[in-house]
């Protein structure tokens, strides 16, 4: 059973410039979920995660809005390291560099791209990126140059990266993004490795394929607002079709989502 709040959101508003990227959004994120937050692109989701992890700021005067991390109404960037541990496609971009794999993981310890001299790193240190690294199926990375690495690898030490500060719980999102199919095969399972092992995951994603198996909630975003949150009951036809304004055929197949757009309908 889902334990305490990680994250509590309320009524919470964000606008940027004459923009509003969230509406009078509520959601709570407890430890030992994992759940995807589903939505077409636009939707609101990155807006999100940046307000859940403190990059935007909600809008105060709004009544009744809240963001509380662990429980707290105030909280810095110590308590979102402690709560979050973040996977992106723009975290790999910024990372792209001639460093080794095992000094990208370690330099999750510091939330900085890269280790330095100044950044004391011990052996317990060492032994726990390695153990990241293993729990993703990427031990054998560790000495590899990270520009070298191939998408799907460089996601996997990326999600490793995420791992050593131990967060209570790992954010992806769009972990499929730019990858082929082994890309995709590679860092599913590596997803579903880290869920069986009974870790929390958010997974933000705008394709019901990125799904595993291992996801008990759906929060599907539009508009900035929660459109339905619930169980996978939620993965239907109908509830996609409004969610995507158009109609979209769904299957399930070996425990797998695909969805895509009906024509002539």
């Amino acid at each position: 059973m889902p334990g305490e709040p990680i994250v509590e959101m309320r009524n919470v508003t964000v606008t940027k410039g004459s923009a509003t990227l969230l509406r009078g959004m509520d959601l709570t994120v407890r430890q030992g979920e994992r759940l995807v937050i589903l939505g077409p692109n636009g939707s609101g989701k990155s807006s999100l995660i940046k307000t859940m992890m403190g990059e935007l700021r909600h809008d105060t005067s709004v009544p009744g809005a809240y963001v509380r991390l662990r429980g707290k109404d105030l909280w810095n960037l110590f308590d979102v390291r402690k709560a979050f541990g973040l996977v992106s496609a723009d975290l790999q971009v910024d990372l792209a560099r001639d460093i080794d794999c095992l000094d990208a993981v370690l330099s999750g310890f510091f939330g900085s791209m890269g280790t330095n001299r100044s950044q004391e790193v011990d052996r317990g240190m060492r032994r726990r990126a390695m153990e990241s690294l293993a729990a993703v199926g990427s031990a054998h990375l560790a000495g590899r140059r990270f520009h070298t690495l191939s998408t799907g690898e460089a996601r996997r030490v990326l999600m490793a990266r995420a791992l050593v500060g131990s967060p209570e719980a790992l954010v992806l999102d769009e972990p499929m993004s730019s990858l082929d199919l082994i890309g995709k095969r590679l860092v599913r399972q590596a997803i579903r490795s880290l869920a069986q092992e009974g870790r929390s995951l958010v997974l933000v994603t705008h394709d019901p394929s990125d799904i595993v198996p291992e996801i008990g909630r759906v929060v599907m975003v539009k508009d900035g607002r929660v459109l339905r949150d619930g169980g996978l009951d939620l993965l239907t036809e109908e509830n996609l079709t409004i969610l995507y304004d158009g109609p979209i055929g769904l299957r399930r197949i070996e425990g797998m989502y695909f969805a895509w757009p009906r024509n002539g309908e």
